[in-house]
């Protein structure tokens, strides 16, 4: 991993027999921190918080235990000694590894000992796994490093198996007090400076005996209304979220402070007046951690426009150039092009904000791009990142609109996710840059051009019935009218739909021919002279079931002519297993007994069952009513498979679209009923929560409900009925099969399509025939054979 370095400051007194004070946050840009030395640890850039730490900022040392079985953090400083009294120690650690054993300790000599012995009340820490911001601590009594002598203080990682990273950060080293700070001033701003930054680096001298700095900005002498802060260094910077008000006349004071009380008497008061903010009115500017080492944006090309800058690692963290305008229109779908610097094999992101409501934030839905998945991943010295833009269709027109795009670092291995400071429009950067341009949206001045579908493409024959119609954008345009029929140029399904996407979901007939067109409009008026395609469904498409990492099977499952009996075996079966070979028959209106049984691999495990039938074929399987059992009612108990099954009843609904439809059984295992029935993914045929169980697939014909009366109502019919042997149709124009079904809903004879159909092998009784339509349709007739 390349090593990103930020900047630190440390406060010392210095005297014969002086206050010992160390605040080290190792926040810098340098590989040399005061009075520290270390051993086989180097520094390592955190892109998570979980110490004192923040985003971006880095914890000093990182060994593997492939280079050293140590890791030692050594402070030894003899510009500052001791004045007597106690002083406490504590460091913030974290450690990382697989398989890991070890320990740290904290420890301490006097003077120009060599010898190292623990610090009083710290512990040795043994670890054998990660262990996240852990801290140790303790306090070497008053009279034990004597006045005037120099104290050294080391954090010790000792590997005893595995692989490890250790961290250390936040070391503090603070002795008690015998007096109040000495005062101190100013270094940077100047008293009286102008053209300050509003996120200036404000500087001062180290006090003698101060612990802390009290720093203090009003906009009158004296006032703190615009800063309050507590600093532990020489130095401060303010972040984001308190930047100064620009052109503004300011007041400021610091003042040396420790456990005694504030220096008194000092003379710390400037005043100095800041510079216009070319960020303003939105927040910025954007500072880096790292500035030696900002990765910076080179070229962003958009809209037809270019602008380049420089490619130089070190560039500003901030740079305006709302000067550079890209104009769009509303509702239009835009390339870009991001260029950055890169390093090696290290990954960078970008995030793209734009302001379309101009009401100063970038945060409102719609203004985010590529901010869920990562926009990027380089690995060579220039990246290049293509995009699209697409304008909302309710941007703001004619206004000068603000662009922020964001560029950083994000790891080494490809992230499924970015990290809050790269999603957020005002968060300081870790190691990249921010660029601000202006963009104009303009309204259109004709009407827009046509456009034309990516899916499906003229004379599909490959399209699911419950497939997604989409298109290419068309710019300038408004919306989207969608015509579709069954006839050319027909409209009987869809008459002039308006969308505002470049896609819609439809709900079909399977293996029929359909005609679409999709007609661009602006406020100007409709697109014009736009092309029909024309293309033939499939069968509807359902989402792949959830898997199990067990296979605790469903064996049986008997239903409306099903009676399917499979494997009883753990993991003797497949996860998912499609039996849409197998049919079941039923009609509207009617319920339908159900049972079914499986290995619960255990005399006190319970397994529950629920069932999904996607009734009105839309593809979807958990529409209202098409859910049973997600209460947990569906259940067995201690079941090996092969002993009483599980009982329950399916109602069909009345409008159950006709045909063949998809039936979902998915078992799972739950700790109780009440378990199964507060889980979502129980009751979601695509997803589980649970690791044993199994899905299966099935088919089921809907038939028309029909009274022996209704026979004659039909187009086509069936006679003589009553029958003996032989059952004619009156027309098998049309007809693609035929099954045969008894009361029970099993399917008893299936025959091709003829006008006498022999059914001489069938016992006396009322059957179902059912005529398999080739538009998909299925047409049912009762039957009475003699």
């Amino acid at each position: 991993m390349k090593k990103f370095l930020l900047s630190c400051s440390l406060a010392l007194g210095i005297s014969a027999n002086a206050q010992v004070l160390v605040h080290e946050s190792f926040e810098s840009g340098g590989t040399v921190y005061t009075g520290f030395t270390t051993t086989n640890l180097s520094n390592f850039t955190l892109t998570g918080s979980t110490c004192e730490e923040t985003v971006g900022t880095q914890a000093l040392g990182r060994a593997l235990s492939s280079a050293a079985t140590t890791a030692v953090l050594d402070y030894n400083s003899n510009t500052v000694t001791s004045n007597g009294k106690k002083i406490d120690v504590s460091v913030n650690y974290q450690q990382w590894g697989t398989t890991v054993g070890g320990n740290i300790k904290l420890e301490y000599a006097v003077g120009t000992s060599t010898t190292y012995v623990a610090v009083p009340g710290s512990t040795t820490v043994t670890f054998a796994a990660q262990q996240n911001c852990m801290v140790i601590s303790g306090t070497i009594p008053e009279g034990t490093v004597p006045a005037g002598s120099a104290v050294k203080v080391r954090v010790t990682t000792t590997r005893t198996s595995g692989t490890f990273t250790s961290l250390y950060d936040a070391i503090n080293i603070v002795q008690e007090v015998t007096s109040i700070p000495a005062c101190t001033t100013f270094s940077v701003p100047a008293n009286s400076a102008t053209g300050v930054s509003v996120r200036p680096t404000f500087t001062w001298a180290a006090a003698t005996g101060a612990e802390y700095y009290k720093l203090q900005i009003g906009t009158t002498s004296g006032t703190s209304n615009v800063l309050n802060i507590q600093a532990t260094g020489t130095s401060f910077t303010p972040t984001s979220s308190n930047v100064l008000p620009a052109n503004t006349l300011l007041y400021a004071t610091v003042t040396p402070t420790n456990a005694m009380g504030d220096a008194t008497g000092c003379a710390s008061n400037i005043s100095f007046t800041t510079a216009a903010n070319p960020f303003a009115p939105y927040c910025g500017p954007i500072a880096s951690s790292a500035p030696t080492a900002t990765y910076p944006i080179s070229s962003v090309a958009f809209a037809g426009v270019t602008n380049t800058s420089a490619a130089t690692v070190g560039a500003p963290a901030h740079e305006s150039f709302t000067s550079t305008v890209f104009e769009v229109s509303p509702n239009s779908s835009n390339s870009i092009t991001i260029t950055g610097t890169g390093a090696g094999t290290n990954r960078f992101a970008t995030v793209v904000f734009i302001d379309w409501n101009n009401n100063g934030s970038f945060e409102d839905a719609g203004e985010k791009y590529f901010n869920t998945t990562p926009f990027l991943y380089g690995f060579a010295t220039t990246n290049a990142l293509t995009g699209t833009i697409a304008v909302p269709a309710t941007a703001l027109l004619d206004t000068n609109l603000r662009m922020r795009i964001k560029y950083n670092y994000v790891g080494t291995t490809n992230p499924t996710s970015l990290p809050g400071f790269m999603t957020n429009a005002c968060t300081d950067l870790g190691n990249g840059q921010a660029e601000d341009y202006t963009v104009i949206v303009k309204a259109p001045t004709t009407p827009p051009a046509c456009t034309t579908f990516t899916s499906p493409t003229n004379g599909s024959t490959t399209f699911a019935a419950n497939g997604t119609l989409t298109w290419n954008p068309s710019s300038g345009s408004t919306g989207y009218k969608l015509y579709l029929g069954t006839t050319p140029g027909g409209t009987d399904v869809l008459n002039g739909t308006v969308v505002t996407s470049t896609s819609y979901q439809v709900s079909l007939n399977t293996f029929s021919t359909y005609y679409a067109k999709v007609v661009a409009y602006n406020n100007i008026g409709d697109a014009t002279g736009c092309t029909e395609v024309s293309f033939t469904t499939t069968s509807v498409e359902y989402c792949s079931p959830a898997t199990f990492t067990t296979v605790e099977p469903i064996t049986n499952v008997t239903f409306a002519g099903i009676n399917n009996t499979t494997a009883a075996a753990v993991g003797g079966t497949p996860s998912y297993q499609n039996f849409t070979s197998v049919k079941g028959m039923v009609e509207q209106t009617k319920s339908y007994p159900i049972s079914v049984n499986g290995n619960s691999d255990g005399a006190t495990f319970s397994n529950f069952y629920v069932v999904f039938v996607d009734w009105n074929q839309n593809g979807t399987l958990n529409d209202a009513g098409e859910v049973y059992f997600s209460d947990g009612s569906l259940t067995l108990t201690g079941s090996t498979g092969t002993g009483t099954p599980a009982t329950g009843n399916i109602s069909v609904p009345a409008n159950a679209k006709l045909g063949d439809t998809r039936m979902r059984v998915k078992k799972a295992y739950y700790s109780t009923a009440a378990a199964a029935a507060a889980s979502t993914a129980f009751g979601n045929p695509c997803t589980s929560d649970s690791t044993f169980g199994q899905v299966e697939d099935y088919t089921l014909t809907v038939n028309e409900f029909l009274a022996v009366s209704d026979i004659n109502k039909k187009s086509v019919s069936i006679y003589p009925n009553p029958f003996t042997d032989v059952l004619n149709i009156s027309d098998v124009k049309g007809v693609k099969s035929v099954s045969v079904n008894d009361m029970t809903g099993r399917q008893v004879k299936s025959l091709a399509p003829t006008a006498e159909l022999n059914l001489s092998n069938l016992n006396s009784g009322l059957y179902i025939v059912n005529l398999q339509m080739e538009d998909g349709s299925v047409k049912s007739f009762k039957a009475i054979k003699k």
